[in-house]
């Protein structure tokens, strides 16, 4: 029972049990995914010399 689980054109498995198993048996898709993952949500790496002078700039701000 459950829902399925699917990842671009291929069925993972139904249910969570059965798309987890899915991923550790194919660990270059569990991979893919992950890496598509990481990239949307972990922020962009910014200028050193940006972040300087924006907590310079907010530094002086008082609240």
């Amino acid at each position: 029972a459950g829902a399925w689980y699917t990842y671009e054109a291929d069925q993972l498995g139904q249910g969570k049990e059965n798309a987890r198993a899915f991923l550790i048996d194919n660990p270059d898709l569990a991979n893919d995914i992950e890496k598509k993952i990481r990239e949307h949500y972990v922020p962009v790496v910014v200028d050193a010399e940006l972040v300087a002078a924006i907590d310079e700039a907010t530094a002086e701000v008082e609240f």
